[in-house]
């Protein structure tokens, strides 16, 4: 019994010494899921969706994205007016600390115009561009506007 409780004792004691695998805490702004769809039947225009997390202590807003196979981004929202669904071009998202912001269908997402991509083109590069976070580029994938599957 007494071996029993030392071999006890001396097994929690190298729990206790063991380093956790805990992630160090987030920090700054983080996008996940990002995803631009490919432009329909010839159209110069696509749709871009993304998440954008907050991991500052400060509130900020998301004040523009960028493209090198866009000739231009819009962000919108899109909204209930008068009872009908309508898209509302937005200059500014705010995006609270702590918070994270979703761009979806049917929801805030990004609007790329006059796109230019190879039709074997499996990605492309987005800049996110901050109030007071420096700006951050990433790369979303191309999924099929029809299927929603990953170009390989």
């Amino acid at each position: 019994m007494k071996k029993l409780i030392i071999a006890l004792g001396l097994s929690l004691s190298l729990l206790a010494c063991t380093p956790t695998t805990e992630a160090p805490p987030k920090k700054g702004m983080e996008i996940s899921s990002a995803m631009v769809r490919t432009p329909m039947g010839g159209q110069s225009m696509t749709a871009g969706y993304f998440q954008l997390a907050n991991y500052t202590d400060l509130d900020d807003a998301l004040i523009g994205v960028e493209s090198p196979v866009a000739g231009r981004v819009e962000m919108h929202a899109t909204e209930m007016v008068d009872g009908r669904m309508s898209m509302r071009k937005k200059v500014a998202l705010d995006i609270k600390a702590g918070e994270t912001l979703e761009f979806k269908p049917k929801g805030h997402h990004l609007m790329l115009f006059d796109v230019d991509m190879k039709p074997d083109q499996k990605d492309i590069a987005l800049t996110l561009k901050f109030k007071h976070a420096p700006d951050v580029t990433i790369i979303a994938e191309i999924v099929d506007t029809v299927t929603h599957t990953k170009h390989h």
